[in-house]
């Protein structure tokens, strides 16, 4: 019996032949049903091949787990399934392993392409999406990731709303709809990537610690001791020279671990020769009876790798290939004791790249995919990879000429969102804007079935000491509202009072309604907005500057959202000024002070995003330099620590000033010492003591 060996899986799994003959005979079924859903020419497919089976072709390998990799007979699935309609234009033999890829939002391959279908038609693409998975559920490899689709398909078919805007929507609303609503947790942990790509690049991350914590921990002698040194070797095997800042932002203080590996790996690093240690290291582990965690860590450190090579985004698979599929997947076929002649049929890899983010629809007149690319390696030895093929998932293809092509725009509340999951602390800030985009989407959604919806005026006072973040806020809410379509825009225009308020009489009004114009379609933050009614002068002109705001916040309701800062005592004082302020500004953000671990997480990010590196002394001088709790009324926070670390920069740049330049090393020009952090006395006083609020 023919297998098909999943990485991941506990073992591999000896596919029955009547599993086979029942998934042809269903596809069949599909292709005879006049009703079926045709949307024209599938490149490498038949013509009048139904969308089903189109789907089924691309989804198969994917139920297999993110970035699966499959081996044995059936690496290559989707053919074997769907050969009555498959006409490739390559085939690849031999008993080799395949590494598929795609974009986070396959499972909505067919809802994309039918966006430019009627209502019927676009029901019907949700329908046989939620048909393709069901052929899935009793394939053990497949099983648990096939099951948690199926769900979460009927539970979009059971709910009116939600099946309402999947045939009506925008293709935005429906992947984030999916991304934040349709699946529980249970389902979100077998199927990460549905949350997008920053939740999948967590989730490769977390796995591949996991596995080699636990494998290191059983089997002695590992290439790489700890997790940090491991990584650092799967970046410079992909051919990087420094941490990537998306896998910075979810290491958080982690990351500075692995840029000190990645400096001692200057002195002199071979991808080749690492790579071979690794085969020896879990070639040990199989012969201890330790199989399941060897394959749990390729499988990882696979997906971490195709993550790191950019090849999500169509960058080139690394060479040398790391880990060695080949040669874990001889070590396990020995084991297993279904070694075959790996003379007679050379190993085929094949790299299915991901379609990106859903750009087609089918019923265009977009031209079809460009041809199957080759690539051609050395003939393999036992020790490197077999050529390298390269094959491309199609997106929906062309159909008429009449119909027009849609591609929607790159939705960028995705990464206004994963910058504020990013942002260190502010907890209870991330959960009021989770709160403020699920309102706006049930109200969309209830807009759309003609439901009575209570809008609320978006317009908001942010309170909080200084360099708590809040201008960083406001900048990733007008993003956001701008992927919701509640801002045109999504520009901040920043003023505080020198630019709203005139010197003489008759110039307030008009600077203040100018400004306001200026942020007609996105955010006007006013900044230390208490400063417009000045407690100890009634008569001041920042009192027309509030009249005028106001007056123009009511004529443009829903073209601007105003947003108001500064501290708490003074922003109260600034609500009571005028009692339609109040009213106007129903929602309130308490930005709370940074812990001291949460400053020196900060510090960390910081010099990591600066390409600095420095080590545990490091941190400790920068405590000892944070004021002890309860901390000043104007302390910096954010602001206090970046400035702390331009000074230790700057403070670095003086003491290899002294130093012949010829002989300064690159480690010596990233690394800060402990004596570069000096105490925040030597400090300029106004950065110290006047921050500015809203950084």
């Amino acid at each position: 019996m023919r297998v098909l060996d999943v990485l991941g899986a506990d073992r591999p799994w000896q596919v029955p032949d009547e599993w086979l003959v029942g998934v042809r005979d269903r596809l069949r079924a599909w292709g005879e049903d006049p009703k079926a859903l045709r949307p024209g020419v599938f490149p490498d497919f038949v013509e009048e091949t139904p969308a089903a089976v189109w789907f089924a072709h691309q989804v198969a390998p994917l139920l297999a787990g993110w970035i699966p990799v499959l081996h044995g007979d059936y690496a290559d699935l989707s053919p074997a399934l769907t050969r009555d309609f498959h006409r490739p234009t390559a085939r690849f033999g031999g008993d080799g392993h395949r590494v598929q890829v795609a974009a986070t939002d396959w499972p909505l391959l067919v809802v994309s392409g039918a966006r430019s279908f009627d209502t019927a038609g676009r029901l019907q693409a949700l329908q046989l999406s939620r048909d393709v998975a069901s052929l899935f559920v009793d394939a053990p490899p497949l099983a648990a990731r096939a099951k948690a689709l199926l769900a979460g398909y009927n539970r979009v078919l059971a709910d009116r709303e939600a099946t309402r805007m999947h045939v009506e929507a925008d293709y935005d609303t429906i992947v984030q709809f999916w991304r934040t609503t349709v699946l529980s947790e249970a389902e979100r942990a077998v199927l990460p990537e549905l949350a997008g790509p920053a939740a999948a690049l967590r989730y490769s991350l977390d796995t591949l610690r996991d596995a080699h914590g636990k494998l290191s921990a059983v089997v002695a002698d590992n290439p790489a001791l700890d997790f940090s040194q491991l990584l650092a070797r799967l970046i410079r095997a992909a051919g990087l020279s420094g941490q990537p800042p998306a896998v910075g932002q979810i290491l958080g203080v982690a990351g500075w671990d692995v840029e000190h590996a990645l400096a001692d790996l200057r002195r002199g690093f071979d991808p080749q020769v690492w790579s071979s240690s690794n085969v020896a290291w879990l070639e040990r582990a199989i012969e201890q009876d330790q199989e399941l965690l060897a394959r749990s860590w390729a499988a990882a450190a696979t997906r971490v790798t195709v993550h790191l090579s950019g090849v999500l985004e169509s960058g080139p698979w690394p060479d040398p290939e790391v880990p060695d599929l080949g040669a874990i997947f001889r070590l396990l076929d020995r084991s297993q004791e279904a070694v075959t002649d790996e003379a007679a049929d050379a190993e085929a890899i094949v790299l299915t790249p991901p379609t990106g983010p859903l750009t087609h629809t089918w019923g265009s007149n977009a031209a079809p995919p460009p041809p199957v690319a080759e690539v051609e390696a050395a003939a393999p030895t036992a020790a490197v990879p077999a050529p390298l093929e390269v094959t491309t998932v199609s997106p929906p293809p062309a159909a008429t000429e009449a119909d027009d092509f849609v591609a929607p725009e790159p939705m960028a509340g995705d990464d206004a969102l994963a910058e504020l999951e990013a942002l260190i602390g502010l907890e209870s800030i991330k959960e009021a804007v989770r709160k403020m985009v699920a309102e706006i989407q049930t109200n969309q959604r209830r807009k759309e079935f003609g439901l009575p919806i209570q809008e609320r005026a978006r317009h908001m006072v942010f309170v909080g000491k200084p360099g708590t973040a809040k201008t960083t806020i406001a900048r990733l809410l007008a993003k956001v509202y701008k992927q919701l379509g509640v801002l045109e825009t999504g520009h901040v225009v920043e003023v505080d009072r020198s630019d709203l308020v005139g010197s003489g009489v008759g110039t307030t009004a008009p600077m203040t309604a100018a400004k306001f114009r200026e942020a007609l379609g996105g955010v006007l933050f006013v900044d230390e907005a208490y400063t417009l009614v000045p407690d100890s002068n009634p008569g001041d002109y920042g009192l027309e500057a509030v009249a005028t705001l106001l007056k123009m916040m009511e004529d443009h309701r829903d073209e601007c959202v105003v947003i108001v800062a500064g501290y708490h005592r003074e922003m109260q004082r600034f609500l009571d000024s005028n009692p339609g302020l109040a009213s106007r500004f129903p929602k309130l953000l308490s930005f709370s002070e940074y812990s001291t671990d949460q400053l020196i997480a900060i510090f960390a990010l910081q010099a990591r995003q600066k390409g600095m590196i420095h080590n545990d002394e490091v941190l400790a001088a920068v405590r000892r330099n944070i004021p002890a709790a309860p901390r000043g009324h104007n302390f910096g926070n954010g602001r206090f620590i970046r400035n702390l670390l331009e000074e230790a920069i700057s403070n670095q740049a003086t003491r290899l000033s002294r130093r012949d330049p010829a002989t300064l090393t690159e480690r010596d020009l990233r690394e800060i010492l402990p004596e570069d952090v000096k105490s925040a006395g030597s400090m300029r006083a106004e950065d110290y003591l006047l921050q500015k609020p809203g950084t």
